[in-house]
Formats: structure tokens, C-alpha cells, sequence
């Protein structure tokens, strides 16, 4: 176990265009430079697109571990279509496992094939997911209009409108020449820039939008295959796009995001997009915290996918996992407060590194919480996720009110490598490595061995009380299995981080069999 104190990272981000390029011309009114780039890519002409098209999808946040890129999938369609003059969008992604390893979240390993479509209409923004269940998403709405002006046509459109736009000359080194390079502020809050080749084709963008775990993520884009499509209008059949390349050395790595490659593309075409009545006008309801105490102390605090569980001890208390957003971990920090008044918040363990994970993280930085994780996060989080990196577009608790960055600071992070213990003397929780997992590296597992109950993420999902197996039992919930035998735990009760809880003896019921199937075709060996 290693103990770190204070250790906060400045990040300076500072976009200074494709390796090694210098700024060699005063910044100066674009209006010129965006009529001439509106002739030459059709922007003006054109008021509608649909695109379909076939690549790779890597989830964001969902690596297999926090050195790692993001974790790939095959894009089997992409299928798009935006309605400019609306300010509307649909977009659907059909994604399956492919040919890519099955190492990482997102869903991993993917049976078959996964529908997702998103849509925006106006300030409506909505979704299907792969159940086919739909719900209203007015969370997504500003970031989907924002997108529509990160597109080729939409970039020009939203420079010609905006009262900032400047445009400035640089030198790529990669291939010894001079760029145009516009910089706009759209949407009173996002910072923009796109370079444009010789043609006065955009062949990037760069930009930044708000991430609970990266703050103000960097978010580039790149077009390159550039065809005809008829009335003047030039587009690029080459799409590739990273997500977080803000990454301090030696962590400094390209986060590809997508990359596809454009089969169909039409332009003008008629796109009526229906807001479903239970979308138009809705109201987001506050974040729902539900306590349940499942063993005297021990809270399970539900009310959305993602849970947290709270321990009290004598004179603290300790919480597992901090998911979603620092707006869902300000409401479950008030609740558990409530259930178990008058004592600090000491540590947040969180299980591994996954955003869906840790996106409340940082709140409990703020609180003063030491946060306890596996050793093989402590660069991610000091160089990253608790560093000063910009938060503007969307402040969390640590941005409003942060600690000194000299001398001494609150920050505390220990790390462990297989086991490790929090205790009062009186009641121990137990954490445990689990190796050798295809979700993620860094996963930890927490055992309350008075309470009986296992605490797990992505791991196993309890069915309704004697309910049946499931028709598919995954490598991860067999591992699972066999480590509980390997380190000869007694268990009762699983509290999941996604799920409702469930009594072991449904684990061993379901998972057992598979465990020892397993075993028997590899030629014994088991435990």
C-alpha cells in the first residue's frame, strides 16, 4: 500500500496545431477567407445531408486500463442525418464485437449486434436504446447542437454567424506548408478552431466539450475525401475523431474515438423529425438517491443505473464508488449524511477506472474524502482526473471551490495492489484485486466479513430472488466465482454497484455450474 499527500498537477492546455506548428501571421477578420471557404466546400447550398457509413467505435472512458486506448468495436453502420436549417438530427449506430478483442467496458463482449439511436429536434433531445426503450435526454441537447456546428457545412455556417471569428495563418511541419486556421465561439461558450488546406477544404477540428472525469475535454475531428455531391457542395467521405488527448507525458497518446468511412451521402433531402410526445416539453426530474440499509450501517444507495454503497464505522464512514456525474454524488453525499449524521466521509473506495465509475469522483475530493483505488490508477487520477485541468463549460464542486496548490493540501489517494483493509477496530472491509478479468485492470472487489456481503462492479448482477439463469454466463462472473473460493470468503449477500441486491446462494446456483463446466473442458485443474 503506497500513501500520497497533496500531489495536485497544473495542466496548461495550450493548442498549438499539428507537431511543431508556429503561428506566422497576426490573427485578422475571417469574413473574407469564410466567403471564399463557403464557395469552395457548398455550405451555403446546403440545407440537409443524410450519410451512411461503416467503421470503428471506441466507447469513451471504457479502456481496459487508464495507459490504454480506448477500447475499439466494429462499427458495422453509421447512418446520420442532420437538418441544418432545424437544427435537428438523427443519428444511428449498430455496433458488434467484430474482429476487435473483447478486453474493456462498453458492453464487452457484444452477442450479436447493438442498435442505438440518438436524436435532437430544436432544444428536444432524445434516444433509443439497444432494448428499444426510449427516454427523453434533455441533458444531451446542448452537446448535439453543438455537433451539428462541428460538422464540415455546419463549421462554416457557425463561423459566418458568429461576431468573433478571426482567421490566422500557421506553418504544418508534417507536411511543410501553410494552413488557414479560423477560431469562433459558438453557442456563447464553446471554443472552436478548424484548419483549412490549400482548397479551403476543412481538414480538422479541435474544440473542447464538458466530461465530469476530464473536465474540458479535447475533441478533434478530421475530414479528409473530399467528393463532389453536386450544387457546389464538397464533402469529406474520411471522418476519424479522438476523444481526450489532453493527456500530460508520458500519458500524451492519441484517444482515438471513431473512425468511419462514408458509403452513401445525400444532400437537400426532405427530414421531418417527429418529437415524441413524452419528449416535447420535458422537465429533468431531480436526482433520486433511495437509501436502503442492508445490514445495520451498511446503505445501499440506489435510484439510478449506477449505485454507491455507504459503511459506517465508529467514528467515519466510507463509501464505494462515486458514478455518474458530480451532481449525483452532491445528492448521495447529502443523503448518507442524513442516514448516518455527524461523521465525516473518510474514504471513497471506487472499484476500477471506467467514467460511468468515477464521473462523481472529484466531489468527494472536495469533501476531504481519501480516495482509495488500485495502484495502477494513481497516475490517471493525479495527472488527470484531480489535476487543474480547465472545467469552464461545466464547474464541479473541486473547480468551485478547489484546494491551494502549494504546500500542504487535503488531497489524499492510497493505493493498493492486491488486498488492503479499512477498519475501526471493530468493523473491517475487506478490498480485493481481481485479476485476470477482460473488463478492466484495475478492478477491485469489497468484502464486509462480519456483514457477509460482496460489493462488485460489472461483475455480476443478482436476477429476482430465484429467479433463472441467464442464458449466457460471462468469463468475468466465472473469475469472479473462483476468486471468492480462492481468498475463502463467506458470503450471504451481493450489494452490486448496478443492480438490486441478491443472496449468494442464487451465485453459486447460477454461476457455479458454469464455473465448473469450464473447468472440466480446460482438463480439471479448478479452485
Amino acid at each position: 500500500m503506497k500513501l500520497k499527500f497533496g500531489i495536485f498537477f497544473s495542466v496548461f492546455a495550450l493548442i498549438l496545431g499539428p507537431m511543431g506548428s508556429q503561428t506566422t501571421a497576426a490573427q485578422e477578420d475571417a469574413s473574407d477567407f469564410l466567403a471564399a471557404a463557403d464557395r469552395a466546400m457548398g455550405a451555403s447550398n446546403l440545407n440537409s445531408l443524410h450519410i451512411s457509413g461503416a467503421g470503428w467505435y471506441a466507447p469513451l472512458g471504457q479502456n481496459f486500463s487508464p495507459e490504454e486506448h480506448w477500447a475499439r468495436l466494429n462499427l458495422q453502420s453509421y447512418d446520420l442525418t442532420i437538418d441544418y436549417e432545424a437544427g435537428a438530427t438523427r443519428e444511428e449506430l449498430v455496433v458488434t464485437q467484430g474482429d476487435y478483442p473483447s478486453r474493456g467496458g462498453g458492453f464487452q463482449p457484444i452477442v450479436g449486434e447493438r442498435r442505438t439511436l440518438r436524436f435532437l429536434n430544436g432544444n428536444d433531445a432524445w434516444g433509443v436504446n439497444p432494448g428499444g426503450q426510449l427516454s427523453a435526454q434533455p441533458d444531451q441537447a446542448e452537446v448535439r447542437q453543438f455537433l451539428i456546428a462541428t460538422s464540415p457545412h455546419g463549421f462554416i455556417k457557425a463561423a459566418m454567424e458568429s461576431d468573433d471569428a478571426t482567421v490566422t495563418e500557421r506553418y504544418f511541419v508534417a507536411t511543410d506548408r501553410m494552413i488557414k486556421v479560423v477560431g469562433f465561439t459558438t453557442m456563447e461558450k464553446y471554443r472552436v478552431t478548424g484548419e483549412f488546406d490549400e482548397n479551403n477544404m476543412l481538414e480538422r477540428v479541435i474544440t473542447w466539450i464538458p466530461n465530469p472525469v476530464m473536465g474540458d475535454m479535447q475533441y478533434e475531428i478530421r475530414y479528409s475525401d473530399y467528393r463532389d455531391l453536386g450544387d457546389s457542395i464538397m464533402f469529406p467521405f474520411r471522418y476519424h475523431a479522438h476523444q481526450g488527448d489532453q493527456f500530460l507525458l508520458p500519458m500524451n497518446f492519441a484517444r482515438n474515438w471513431m473512425d468511419y468511412r462514408v458509403a452513401e451521402a445525400e444532400v437537400n433531402i426532405d427530414f421531418d423529425l417527429h418529437v415524441p410526445e413524452e419528449v416535447a416539453g420535458f422537465e429533468p426530474q431531480p436526482v433520486n438517491v433511495i437509501a436502503t440499509e442492508v445490514a445495520d450501517g451498511v446503505w445501499h444507495m440506489t435510484g439510478s443505473n449506477a449505485h454507491s454503497v455507504a459503511i459506517e464505522f465508529r467514528d467515519f464512514i466510507t463509501v464505494i464508488e462515486a458514478p455518474t456525474s458530480d451532481e449525483r454524488s452532491y445528492a448521495v453525499i447529502a443523503e448518507i449524511k442524513r442516514v448516518i449524521p455527524d461523521k465525516p466521509i473518510r474514504y471513497l473506495v471506487t472499484t476500477h477506472h471506467h467514467f460511468d465509475h468515477i464521473g462523481g469522483i472529484r466531489n468527494y475530493v472536495a469533501e476531504g474524502a481519501t480516495i482509495v483505488t488500485h495502484e495502477d490508477n494513481e497516475e490517471f487520477f493525479l495527472r488527470v482526473v484531480f489535476s487543474t485541468q480547465s472545467r469552464v463549460l461545466s464547474p464541479d464542486r473541486l473547480h468551485l471551490y478547489p484546494f491551494a496548490t502549494t504546500g500542504p493540501t487535503p488531497l489524499r489517494l492510497e493505493t493498493m495492489t492486491d488486498r488492503h483493509a479499512i477498519s475501526d477496530g471493530s468493523r473491517t472491509l475487506m478490498l480485493f484485486h481481481l485479476p485476470d478479468i477482460d473488463h478492466a485492470a484495475t478492478m477491485l472487489v469489497a468484502y464486509l466479513p462480519t456483514e457477509k456481503i460482496l460489493t462488485h462492479a460489472d461483475l455480476y448482477s443478482p436476477p429476482p430472488a430465484g429467479g433463472p439463469a441467464p442464458d449466457r454466463i460471462r468469463d468475468r462472473e466465472i473469475e469472479l466465482y473462483r476468486a471468492v473460493q480462492r481468498w475463502g470468503l463467506d458470503i450471504e449477500t451481493h450489494v452490486p454497484i448496478h443492480g438490486r441486491t441478491g443472496p449468494n446462494a442464487d451465485f453459486e446456483r447460477i454461476v457455479g455450474p458454469a464455473a465448473m463446466q469450464q473447468t472440466a473442458a480446460a482438463g480439471g485443474g479448478g479452485g
